[in-house]
């Protein structure tokens, strides 16, 4: 009888013992918890002075999170005013390590998560593939725009002399308004080095019926009429 009184005591022990490893509070419990904490990105390429936000998610109210970067003479990281998010800024070419240490209550460290940050040169040049393009009315294309060196990340900026005519988006793409022409300038705001394009718009091709045709409809017309 004995002997099956500590057998069910220890199987309750243990119960016990498992339970509280899975409560709420404790650290098995917490570790599960933390492991769902993420950053939006795992890398990101700037140019030189460029800004990156950064967000953390499934963190909790009471953890306390700290950013930091390897090497701050590559890029820094400024929290902001939400403790979830931060801003990466590029200072000059190269790799490293932006962190997000995050902490619990007691200042213990839960998890420690870090991003890829690479910063490249600012371009020297720009050009265009063509100098000077055709599109009907109302179509659109991507200009090809040539940065070197090609592993500068600059994007630069895009103007067009008469909007009426054609209009040019942050990314390149023109698209076609009225018949005209147009120039489509990008300028390297680092050096203030540009290209130009010239965009022609042709008129809407205008659909015309062949005489055949005309001459067809005209006789069956004829024939209904008598």
């Amino acid at each position: 009888m004995m002997h099956k009184i500590k057998i069910i005591f220890s199987w309750l022990l243990i119960g016990v013992l498992f339970l509280g490893a899975l409560e709420p509070g404790s650290d098995a419990f917490a570790a599960k918890k933390n492991k769902y904490i993420r950053m939006n990105v795992k890398s990101v390429t700037l140019s030189k002075n460029g800004m990156y936000k950064l967000r953390l998610y499934n963190t909790k109210k009471r953890q306390t999170i700290v950013f930091s970067s390897d090497n701050e003479s590559i890029a820094t990281v400024t929290s902001t005013t939400q403790p979830k998010l931060a801003v990466v800024t590029a200072v000059n070419p190269g790799n490293t390590y932006v962190r997000a240490t995050i902490s619990n209550s007691r200042g213990r460290v839960v998890r420690t998560l870090k991003v890829k940050v690479k910063v490249t040169p600012y371009a020297v040049s720009v050009k265009f593939g063509k100098k000077k393009i055709y599109l009907n009315e109302t179509k659109n294309t991507k200009l090809n725009t040539i940065i070197k060196p090609n592993i500068s990340q600059e994007i630069p900026l895009y103007e067009s002399s008469d909007t009426d005519v054609a209009t040019v988006n942050s990314r390149g793409i023109v698209t076609a308004v009225a018949a005209g022409e147009a120039v489509i300038t990008a300028t390297l705001l680092s050096s203030g080095q540009s290209a130009s394009c010239t965009v022609v718009v042709k008129p809407e091709p205008v659909e015309t019926v062949p005489p055949e045709a005309t001459s067809t409809t005209s006789a069956a017309k004829n024939i209904r009429s008598n």
